[in-house]
């Protein structure tokens, strides 16, 4: 590109510039390089780098090789409404570009210290900017390399209010990770670098190879797995990857959706591809994707939200049919088989299945770390100083772990548990299997009528309540892997990671080191089952709002489960129900979920009209 191809910068009439979806565009430091990157991709460059420190309230700086900047239109790139991507209010129906209002260079240097340092490629010398809180910019002439620099200080030095309600730099630089991740999906034409704390987080080739940018992000193993996806309708093509039955998530934070190179949010087609799994995956777990979608500009509205996170389509129900049909394809090809290597474990009702240990008392190491020293050596002092009181206290009794009241009423009534003690006192009468239901439901006999046990939630609280006695001693035994298991994670899973190692070193998780993404986990928490240690610790990471030691406790009884479909024997299905019958809530799984319900004897009589015995 040469310095006469740059489209000139040029403030919008009144009526284009109402005619805008206007919003506050600096909401976070991750809006920040939003914005900025996308000015870059708008530019042309092929070659973009962020560097981000202290969670990008200390720096921000995003440098690329594209188009630049004239000398005479720098100093309007800060002014409101002042674009070179649209002229009228027509142009806003067949927009080409990420942004097109203007507004993100005054909106940033409004809260920040900014300098911007620009150059066309046929220009000999550059500009630069500096502006500060929104007061007027000091232009200088300067030497510097094509393309443009913008470097970002302080942010929301002059508006503390507003400063006070972020997140900790830890999360900030997770939500930061997270943008440039997608941003490097929707466009691997473009080589991107990211630098976290002076670290190099991700890297992308910049080859127009979308599957290389998903194995630099996601890992090797995962880029392999992936599903390709491809195909067109009136107006649109689509292209990408999903993943195969057997590899899903806890969250949805794998699944990226772009539009003509944006990333957006768009709830009913992410519910058509998601549904398209719903036999397929187990509840609660989402599949990944990444998915390109080509379509006329005419046929997409990207002004109906502010940060252009959400836009609509003309015939969005078609698109999506015609969408999950294309999924749908891809599920139903010989590659979407699962190898023998992803086969399940045979099944087994015992509570604990664990890892060989390494060697003579591996199994019951317990971990006391100082959680100083080992968080500044693997991140950064920054995120200690931030750490709030509150959350040291929290650490200190990662290994308590509450018992979980059942919240949902069975059969109706809340007191069934007080109804069905019996004299021995226990909660659940004895029962007599009797046969399976779709080999995921148990049918027993009792007393007082037939009992129906969803076999993965009454085995996941018999396993649950089994490892709660365990831990309740506030120290969490582990167990050592031999060989370890080498981990590369997605770079917004290793700044979670390294935010939680010293948590993740108490609950039983010793994790190195292993390269810029790359980790050996050498321990896990006892009762992972073997081949279950990375995705219990990814769903960890990924985890709610519970204390840590509750969260890893629900994970593990769930990962190690009898599973919906697994078929039972007679005595197996009979073990369970006596295991089920020896604890004190045998009602609900550990997230709330019925285990147990009751059809009663004069229920049943009633539904063939005969008389109750």
């Amino acid at each position: 590109m040469t310095g006469e191809l740059c489209p000139r910068i040029a403030i919008l009439d009144a009526d284009t510039a109402n005619q805008i979806a206007a919003g506050e565009v600096v909401e976070r430091p991750a809006s920040v390089v939003k914005e900025l990157v996308e000015n870059s991709l708008d530019a042309a460059a092929r070659h973009i780098t962020i560097e981000v420190k202290g969670g990008g309230l200390t720096l921000i700086r995003v440098r690329d090789d594209g188009w630049g900047i004239n000398r005479e239109d720098a100093a309007l790139a800060f002014a409101r409404h002042a674009t070179s991507k649209i002229r009228r209010a027509a142009d806003l129906w067949g927009i080409t570009t990420l942004g097109f209002r203007g507004e993100a260079l005054p909106s940033i240097a409004a809260v920040a210290r900014v300098e911007m340092d620009t150059r066309p490629p046929g220009e000999t010398a550059g500009t630069r900017v500096r502006i500060a809180g929104g007061g007027e910019p000091e232009v200088t002439a300067i030497g510097c390399p094509p393309g443009t620099t913008v470097t970002v200080t302080d942010l929301f030095y002059n508006t503390p209010a507003r400063r006070q309600y972020l997140k900790k730099p830890a999360n900030e630089a997770r939500a930061i990770v997270a943008a440039v991740e997608k941003l490097a999906l929707a466009h691997p034409e473009v080589a991107f670098n990211l630098h976290l704390e002076g670290r190099r987080l991700l890297s992308t080739p910049g080859n127009s190879d979308l599957q290389a940018v998903v194995a630099a992000i996601y890992g090797l193993e995962t880029g392999r797995e992936l599903l390709p996806l491809a195909g067109e309708g009136e107006g649109w093509t689509l292209k990408g990857f999903i993943s195969p039955p057997w590899l899903h998530r806890a969250g949805r934070s794998q699944q990226v959706l772009t539009v003509n190179g944006r990333y957006i949010f768009n709830r009913l087609l992410t519910r058509a591809v998601e549904e398209c799994y719903q036999a397929v995956i187990p509840s609660g777990r989402h599949p990944l994707f990444i998915l390109q979608l080509a379509i006329d500009p005419r046929l997409v509205d990207v002004n109906v939200h502010p940060a252009k996170l959400e836009v609509r389509f003309q015939q969005e129900y078609e698109l999506a049919r015609q969408v999950a049909a294309l999924v749908n394809r891809a599920l139903h090809t010989p590659r979407a088989v699962a190898p023998a290597t992803t086969a399940a474990a045979p099944v087994t009702t015992g509570r604990l299945e664990g890892r060989k240990a390494a060697g003579p008392g591996a199994l019951q190491q317990d971990f006391a770390f100082q959680r100083k020293e080992v968080q500044a050596r693997l991140w950064g002092e920054y995120i200690l100083k931030e750490r709030p009181a509150d959350e040291e206290k929290r650490a200190e009794k990662v290994g308590e772990v509450q018992a979980v009241k059942p919240d949902m009423e069975i059969d109706g009534r809340s007191d069934l548990q007080t109804e069905a003690v019996d004299a021995n006192g226990q909660v659940l009468p004895p029962l007599r299997a009797i046969g399976q239901l779709l080999n995921t439901y148990i049918l027993a006999e009792g007393k007082d009528g037939l009992y129906i046990i969803d076999q993965h939630a009454a085995h996941e609280r018999c396993r649950f309540e089994s490892l709660q006695k365990r831990v309740n001693s506030g120290r969490w035994p582990a167990q050592m892997l031999e060989p370890p298991l080498t981990l590369h994670l997605a770079p917004a899973m290793t700044v979670k990671l390294i935010d939680q190692i010293v948590t993740l070193r108490e609950l039983g998780f010793i994790v190195e080191t292993f390269g810029a993404n790359s980790f050996l986990l050498r321990s896990v928490p006892l009762g992972v089952p073997p081949g279950k240690e990375r995705e219990v610790l990814e769903d960890f990471l990924a985890g709610d709002n519970l204390p840590a030691g509750e969260r890893l406790l629900k994970l593990i009884a769930c990962h190690g489960a009898i599973k919906a479909g697994d078929p039972l024997s007679g005595a197996e299905m009979q073990k369970l129900l006596e295991e089920l019958q020896g604890l004190s809530q045998p009602y609900t799984c550990p997230h709330g979920r019925p285990a147990v319900v009751r059809l009663d004897q004069a229920t049943i009589a009633r539904y063939f009209h005969r008389p109750l015995a």
